[in-house]
């Protein structure tokens, strides 16, 4: 408990399954009453959904039970340190992919330079460590990467863009190294590099869901994902393993891009789409590339290309949503068991007034919006979701 926080009773007459109760356990954080209202900070982290709930629901019959308290609100204490910080990086997009060799890199770097030339300023880092392509796509890029007076490693610029890669590090890349010594390598020259005030930085993942994609998801504040496949049955079944890992780690979907599916006839200009079927991979905004020899060859020449215009402008609205942020008396939710979630939401609904709008942070927005309309559907007047550059969406409930 915080310094001048209270601890009233109630809370430690709950008992937990091992017998000690939720303020000896660490697990209440801190309480806090003004105006009737009883606010209670809990770590919940780990103990499963069904434990969390019940455990969740009976400080809330603890905290209704004090004589001040007409409401009690219920959240999650969450830890935001990721490790690695960033200050100078306003947003991180990670270009993903378990499969390889589908374009992830092609992509990455087309993208950057299509938000820079847009006016964004734009990072672009290379955390393939076992194949460093970034510099063989950028044209002007030389390394070796120099060291300032403080020892970081400054970033190459190309055209207003700054780049890091292993692959100009100095020496050879070191493709042998594994699990943490691998990511290690990556998160020093990420964390240490000596970035200037970016709007964005473009992250080009490794392909796997393991070893460095799953520690640079553990570990930096990533905001979005873009995914990309080939229209390739294995390797739309991969690419869905990496949105699913992503999702996993709180991490928003931007879009996909759907590489090489068509390419042009070089005798009569046709069209032909190299593979029959629909690619399906849940994703709410899905691009397609063409297979394009001079997008190979010349990734800064973007011209042309109306699926990369398109994942730009996709990119920027959702940055753009991402910039608007979460409103400062949004009741962020995240970590706690759906159904407490409900319940929260379910009491605020409740107590407001005609017309009230309630902001709520929460995972998974469709399960909790579909049962706020079936539980608590005579309360609501409106329910609307917007993604934003956190590890959930935001939900605005206007009451009825």
């Amino acid at each position: 408990m915080a310094k001048n926080d209270q601890a009233p009773e109630p809370f430690r007459e709950v008992t937990l399954p091992d017998g000690s109760d939720p303020i000896s356990k660490g697990i209440v954080r801190r309480v806090r009453i003004a105006d009737g209202a009883v606010t209670v900070d809990v770590a919940i982290d780990g103990l499963g959904e069904d434990l969390a709930e019940r455990i969740v629901e009976q400080i809330r019959g603890a905290a209704l039970t004090l004589p001040e308290a007409n409401h009690a609100r219920v959240l999650p204490v969450r830890d935001e340190t990721k490790g690695v910080d960033l200050p100078e990086i306003d947003h991180v997009l990670a270009v993903a992919s378990a499969k390889g060799g589908v374009g992830k890199t092609t992509v990455s770097v087309a993208l950057a330079r299509m938000l820079s030339s847009r006016g964004l300023d734009t990072a672009l880092f290379d955390a393939d460590i076992y194949g460093p392509n970034v510099p063989h796509l950028l044209a002007d890029v030389e390394g070796p990467i120099l060291t300032n007076e403080h020892g970081q490693p400054v970033p190459i610029e190309s055209d207003g863009l700054e780049m890091l890669s292993p692959g100009v590090a100095g020496g050879e890349p070191p493709t042998a190294r594994r699990g943490a010594i691998a990511y290690g390598a990556v998160e020093n020259l990420l964390a240490q590099g000596a970035w200037e005030d970016r709007d964005v930085l473009i992250i080009d993942m490794p392909a796997g869901s393991d070893d460095v994609a799953g520690a640079v998801l553990e570990h930096v504040p990533v905001d979005g994902g873009i995914f990309v496949t080939t229209p390739f049955d294995a390797s739309v079944d991969d690419t869905r393993r990496t949105v699913e890992l992503f999702e996993e780690n709180g991490v928003a979907t931007v879009a996909a891009v759907v590489n090489m599916n068509t390419l042009e006839c070089e005798c009569c200009g046709a069209e032909n789409r190299l593979f029959e079927d629909t690619v399906e991979i849940d994703v709410p905004v899905i691009h397609e590339l063409p297979f394009d020899r001079d997008l190979q060859r010349n990734v800064g020449d973007t011209d042309g290309y109306d699926s990369l215009e398109g994942l730009a402008a996709t990119v920027e609205a959702f940055l753009e949503d991402a910039l608007r942020g979460v409103p400062d008396d949004a009741i962020d939710l995240r970590g706690l068991p759906r159904d407490s979630q409900l319940r929260q939401l379910s009491d605020e609904l409740a107590l407001a007034d005609h017309g009230d709008l309630i902001s709520a942070v929460v995972e998974d927005p469709v399960y909790v919006r579909d049962a706020l309309r079936t539980n608590a559907g005579e309360l609501l007047a409106d329910v609307r979701q917007r993604d934003v550059a956190t590890t959930g969406s935001l939900l605005e409930l206007q009451r009825r």
